[in-house]
């Protein structure tokens, strides 16, 4: 299926946002041009509503559209972007691609890619099972090293309490279904900074636990390639999204507190995870990237 010529995004510097709008760009077009941008008040609190002097109260980062060169589509991710992503839409009659559920009418819209388990309907809807990247098998590829031992992974997003308070439960758990396998931590920007230190403290034999930029060049991608076995914890979508996009076990931990539409997403991947102390050989990847792109461009040849 031909690709876009030219692609506009707006960020807002979200990275969680930014990942999803690259991804699907990279897939759908042939040029990129990525603004990023912010709101002033009260614009900012009424997105996705575009109220009277919107133009005017944008906060460009450092380049600016030019309307006199027309892309064939603009992207946006989230309600605030949405409402710069209408107006210029306005201003350029282009396409516009809205990630995420904007909070107001559909047909405001060209296209809305939204999550299964938000359970948005509307006839420009297109549905997808988690979030939006890049990752894939091909694409892990240069993140390849020789290794002798098997390694488990533990991905860490930013639970509850009650996750942190049986960690090392979970620690002996692993050690208990998983012996002679090197162990992985890797936390993220949203895990809990007051527990870090018990993280170190229950893990402190771990080959690695890379918490902070203090702790050197963050691994994520890494791990995601050369790990037998990632255990991720049930509130972060998109880590769960880009783990089962590869070839290795995925168990999803800490599903007691998440909520009905973290449960939901857990739900409908299930066929993908596996339970805990297993591991299968080659899964298959969950692909939702490529399904939603060949969807969005069957929808704006229509």
């Amino acid at each position: 299926m031909k690709k876009l010529n030219h692609i506009w995004i707006f960020s807002d510097s979200i990275r969680g946002h930014e990942i999803q709008s690259c991804a699907l760009a990279n897939k759908i077009a042939n040029q990129i041009s990525l603004f990023h941008c912010g709101l002033r008040q009260p614009w900012l609190s009424f997105a996705p509503r575009i109220l009277p002097g919107f133009g005017r109260n944008i906060i460009w980062e450092k380049q600016t559209p030019n309307i006199l060169k027309t892309p064939d589509a603009i992207i946006t991710c989230g309600r605030r972007m949405a409402a710069i992503g209408k107006y210029y839409k306005q201003q350029i009659k282009c396409k516009h691609l809205q990630i995420l559920n904007p909070t107001d009418n559909p047909k405001n819209y060209d296209i809305i890619i939204c999550p299964e388990h938000d359970r948005m309907v509307a006839t420009n809807v297109i549905s997808s099972k988690g979030s939006l990247h890049s990752i894939s098998k091909s694409e892990l590829q240069k993140y390849k090293y020789p290794t002798d031992n098997k390694v488990l992974s533990l991905l860490i997003g930013n639970p509850g309490k009650h996750f942190f308070k049986n960690l090392s439960n979970l620690a002996k758990k692993i050690l208990d279904q998983y012996p002679n396998f090197d162990l992985y931590i890797c936390g993220s920007r949203r895990t809990d900074k007051k527990q870090k230190k018990k993280i170190r403290k229950v893990f402190k034999d771990a080959q690695l636990c890379w918490l902070e930029e203090s702790d050197g060049q963050n691994p994520y991608m890494s791990i995601l390639a050369n790990s037998d076995v990632l255990l991720v914890t049930a509130d972060s979508i998109n880590m769960v999204s880009e783990a089962c996009a590869t070839n290795k076990t995925v168990i999803v931990v800490a599903q007691e507190q998440v909520s009905p539409k973290h449960k939901r997403f857990v739900k409908s991947i299930e066929n993908r995870l596996s339970e805990f102390g297993t591991i299968h050989n080659n899964p298959v990847p969950l692909d939702t990237l490529t399904h939603v792109a060949q969807q969005v461009l069957l929808g704006i040849d229509r």
